[in-house]
This record gives structure tokens, C-alpha cells and sequence, in this order.
């Protein structure tokens, strides 16, 4: 494997609120893990941009990213990211917030319908879950058809909390919508992301899992991130080569990465 695609562009630190990591113990992860590049992708859940002070940590953790810039000149290039929540739920906000950073690297997620919860915090229990998954790639394609971010996060999110581990054993009651995801990220030239969280989790699977990369793989996808998510040193690079490998085994020879906003393609091998 060529080492030069041992990259990691998901990960968190304390200018998110579910990480009190610092951006200096990341770095110092990623380089003993071996790790090539990183990208620091803290968040932002644009409803709450200004209620919940997601502006002022945005500016804080990319100003401190270029200082780790100079910190680990040589010994790590750090790309300055931003992991994008929600940002239909108020577009205005959405591109006011993304014209006011010339961000490396920007993932967009979702990590809530809207008007409601994360699925993080959601009782599943209470619910049916096919029409609350239509929903959910309803919005996701939504998203994908704005398109102002460059790699699309963890698209299986919402299954990663499932309960009693009842995990999706594939994702056929929702792959029209999924089809039209994948054949709008191809033609947007936006890339999917290969979320390896969930190999160090219960449901022992990329988000999304082998399967799907394949199908994005064939309706013309060109392009995957890997991103390990991790929001704790010892994740930073987690199963990062086994997220290489899949997406080989799905047929892609390059790992893309964001420099300056500019697409660059990193041979497998």
C-alpha cells in the first residue's frame, strides 16, 4: 500500500462539544499512528451556529489548526476542515458560515431531521423505522443536490444506534433513494465518504459497508474519503487501512483528499 494514502479527514477535537481532546494530542496521534495527512474537522450544526456558539469554535479550531500547521511542519500535513450538520435546515446560514472560512475540507453531514433530534439521542423503540430512514435519505439527497461541501459523511449514520444491536443486514428498502444519493454525488463530483467508526463499534461496519461503496462504485462514483471520526487520540487512524481496503474492493484505485478546496487523488498503490 502506498503510504502516502494513510490519511484520516474525520476527526474531532475540543472545539467540538462531544470531544475535550486537544488539537496537539490529535496531531501528536495521527503522527504515531503513522498517518501521512490529517484533516480536523470539527463540528458545526448550523441551527444552532449562533445559539450554541458553533461560530466562535469554528474560528477558534481553525485558527489553532494552522498553528499545528507550523507545529508539525514535516512531520504531518493538517489540513483545516469542518464537518458541515445540517446545513439545509438554514441555508442562508449554511453559506454565510462556509464564505467566511477558506476551509481545506468540508464534510457534510446530517446528523438530525428537521426540527428534531440527533439519532444519537433517538428511541428507536418508539418509531417505525422505514418511513423515519425515508425521511432521513430524503434530506440527505437534499443535501447532496445543494452540494457545497466536498465528501459526503457517514451516510448510514442513523443505523449506527439502532437498538439490541439490530443492525440493517442491507439497506433494501431504501436503495432507490440511496441510488439517486450516489448518482447525484457522481455527477456533482462529490466524494463518499468510508466512516470506519463502526468497526470499533457493535455493528462491526464501515458507514456506509462494503456493498453500498460498490454501488456507489457502479452507478460512477469516482472518488471515497476515509475517516476514522475519531473525537479521542487513541481513534485518531482506527482502522484507517482496512477503509483503504474496502474501498479497493470496491474498485477504487485512489483515496481523495482536500488542499486549499483543490481535489487531489492518492494511488491506493
Amino acid at each position: 500500500m502506498n503510504s502516502n494514502c494513510l490519511v484520516d479527514f474525520h476527526m474531532h477535537t475540543e472545539y467540538s462539544p462531544d470531544s475535550d481532546a486537544s488539537m496537539a494530542s490529535i496531531c501528536n496521534a495521527a503522527v504515531k499512528a503513522g498517518l501521512q495527512r490529517i484533516a480536523i474537522t470539527d463540528h458545526v450544526e448550523i441551527p444552532a451556529l449562533f445559539a450554541d456558539g458553533y461560530d466562535r469554535t469554528a474560528a477558534l479550531s481553525f485558527a489553532q489548526a494552522g498553528g499545528m500547521q507550523l507545529l508539525f511542519k514535516n512531520k504531518l500535513q493538517i489540513e483545516r476542515g469542518i464537518e458541515l450538520g445540517e446545513p439545509l435546515h438554514d441555508l442562508e446560514k449554511a453559506e454565510q458560515f462556509l464564505a467566511s472560512h477558506k476551509f481545506d475540507f468540508v464534510l457534510g453531514s446530517l446528523h438530525n431531521l428537521k426540527n428534531d433530534t440527533d439519532f444519537y439521542h433517538y428511541d428507536f423503540t418508539n418509531v417505525e423505522i422505514r418511513p423515519l430512514m425515508n425521511r432521513y435519505f430524503d434530506e440527505v439527497l437534499d443535501m447532496v443536490r445543494w452540494g457545497k461541501f466536498h465528501s459526503l459523511a457517514h451516510l448510514t449514520y442513523p443505523f449506527r444506534y439502532f437498538p439490541d444491536q439490530s443492525y440493517a443486514a442491507d439497506y433494501s428498502p431504501w436503495q432507490d433513494s440511496i441510488d439517486s444519493i450516489f448518482r447525484t454525488l457522481a455527477q456533482k463530483g462529490i466524494a463518499l465518504e468510508i466512516n470506519t467508526s463502526g468497526l470499533r463499534q457493535p455493528m462491526q461496519k464501515t458507514l456506509p459497508d462494503l456493498p453500498l461503496i460498490c454501488r456507489f462504485r457502479e452507478l460512477g462514483g469516482e472518488m471515497v474519503t476515509v475517516g476514522s471520526d475519531a473525537h479521542f487520540p487513541k481513534d485518531v487512524g482506527s482502522n484507517i487501512i482496512d477503509g483503504i481496503q474496502i474501498a479497493k474492493q470496491a474498485g477504487f484505485r485512489h483515496i481523495a483528499v482536500f488542499h486549499k478546496g483543490k481535489l487531489e487523488m492518492l494511488p491506493i498503490e
